[in-house]
């Protein structure tokens, strides 16, 4: 890319400096035709679009390269997750392996199984241990 845009460059500053020389030739020249004014007005327009020819030259830009951004894909877990380390566990498991949290909290008044985010057990009514 960066070539390609050196010869641009390149190309369009020769071919623009030729257009211009070429204009200010026929304007000091002794043709006839070149001293009249529609030969002027040639040799002008002639002049000006070797000039921008030049600018464009000098002044192209290279495109920028846009690719879309990568956004990694979230594969969520198939079965139960620790609610400590988030990784994925059996539900027969009582206990996380990865980080050895209680999986299965017991009330420990009645002994069933109660969630981490209860605050009482639904069975008994205690007040579960805070974690």
């Amino acid at each position: 890319m960066k070539g390609n845009n050196m010869a641009k460059k390149f190309f369009g500053t020769i071919i623009g400096l030729g257009m211009m020389g070429l204009a200010v030739g026929a304007f000091l020249s002794n043709e006839p035709a070149s001293k009249t004014d529609q030969g002027h007005i040639m040799i002008l327009v002639v002049f000006v679009m070797g000039l921008s020819v030049l600018v464009s030259g000098l002044t192209s830009k290279p495109k920028p390269v846009v690719s879309a951004p990568v956004i990694p894909a979230y594969t969520a877990p198939l079965g139960p997750t620790c609610p400590s380390c988030h990784k994925a566990v059996s539900s027969e498991f009582t206990v996380c392996p990865y980080c050895a949290t209680v999986l299965k909290p017991k009330c420990p008044n009645c002994g069933k199984e109660v969630s981490h985010d209860f605050k009482n057990c639904p069975y008994c009514g205690t007040q579960l241990p805070v974690k």
